[in-house]
């Protein structure tokens, strides 16, 4: 269900540590969510025009943090978002009613929560909501990551949110136990998970959170993703496996292990994140390789008099293999369509 969206007061509040560069693209937009105001702080690139319908990087931070924190100390994607022409979002938290903390929402079993869940999950397809208005942005193509706690609300999106999420970057968190049980209802969605093997709030055998391993089981095989995983040792005691999208082209998952690494965003991730999920759009892996031919309707390889003599069969029937346009009838629209394609 969509929320309603007030766009409202349009700040320049332009970070005092921004360069120059940046001074005319960057500023925090104020939304009003059913009632409450929340804020984002957004990034457009050099020369923005809304006719390039660009994709966006939406980025959570850590519990207690700032939009502009995550900006300055977390990860920044403004360089990337001028070169690789997409629109940088750092989406803020509200104070939740437990501590007052910029924290995301959670909501255990038995109904212990921070009371931000789901005021929190209307926020985010808010945010979607509004910069597809206002920016002309992507719907097919918004991507979602986060640090630590905001890393953990990213994986509750992917629960929850895979019907507006294309893929997610969760760095030095893992998925939350009670969301990991309840997740089986969501869609493929392309995953980067980046997690050291020291990290104190997410333990990388498991503990209070599942393992890494048990995430990139479940995830490859809810993707239909290949196995085995292509490892790649980065050095520096980093090693990325990358289990690439299966026959159905859905979605890929990607796993960066740091030996000895802790609880933090390690320098490569900006660029490592956007690699892989700006190849993603919902439910589907941009450029997949498909190796059938549109015509080819008996397989061999050829569109050729056989698939003709195949349309012909079928004329006037909703056969789906000569139906080639899918519009429910073979006709001559699928006549045309062999024709197009004819090989030999």
């Amino acid at each position: 269900m969509r929320h309603s969206i007030q766009a409202s007061v349009l700040l320049a509040t332009v970070l005092c540590s921004a360069g120059q560069a940046f001074s005319q693209q960057q500023f925090t937009r104020t939304i009003n969510v059913d009632g409450l105001n929340r804020q984002y702080l957004i990034y457009l690139p050099t020369n923005f025009d809304t006719s390039e319908n660009m994709p966006v990087m939406m980025w959570h931070h850590g519990g207690g943090g700032t939009a502009s924190e995550a900006l300055n100390f977390e990860i920044d994607f403004r360089s990337l978002a001028n070169s690789q022409r997409f629109i940088a979002v750092y989406a803020q938290a509200y104070p939740d009613v437990l501590e007052g903390c910029n924290c995301w929402g959670y909501e255990e079993p038995g109904g212990y929560e921070n009371g931000n869940y789901d005021i929190d999950l209307a926020y985010t397809s808010a945010v979607i909501d509004d910069l597809a208005k206002t920016y002309n942005a992507d719907r097919t193509r918004i991507y979602a990551g986060g640090y630590s706690m905001g890393a953990s609300y990213v994986w509750d999106l992917a629960c929850v949110k895979s019907d507006e999420i294309a893929a997610i970057a969760p760095v030095a968190a893992s998925c939350y136990p009670w969301t990991f049980d309840a997740c089986d209802s969501a869609a493929p969605i392309g995953v980067c998970h980046i997690l050291g093997t020291e990290d104190f709030y997410a333990p990388y055998n498991g503990g209070w959170v599942p393992s890494a391993q048990a995430q990139w089981v479940y995830w490859v095989a809810k993707n239909g993703a290949e196995t085995p995983p292509e490892e790649v040792n980065l050095g520096s005691g980093v090693t990325r496996y990358t289990w690439a999208a299966g026959e159905n082209c859905e979605a890929a998952y990607q796993h960066f292990r740091r030996q000895g690494g802790g609880h933090d965003v390690p320098g490569f991730a900006a660029d490592a994140i956007w690699d892989f999920v700006s190849q993603h759009a919902l439910e589907t892996v941009l450029d997949c390789v498909d190796d059938s031919i549109l015509g080819d309707i008996n397989g061999d390889g050829f569109v050729n008099g056989q698939d003709l003599a195949q349309v012909l069969a079928f004329w006037g029937t909703n056969n789906a293999g000569a139906d080639l346009n899918e519009d429910g009838t073979v006709s001559g629209a699928d006549i045309t369509i062999v024709l197009s394609a004819w090989t030999s």
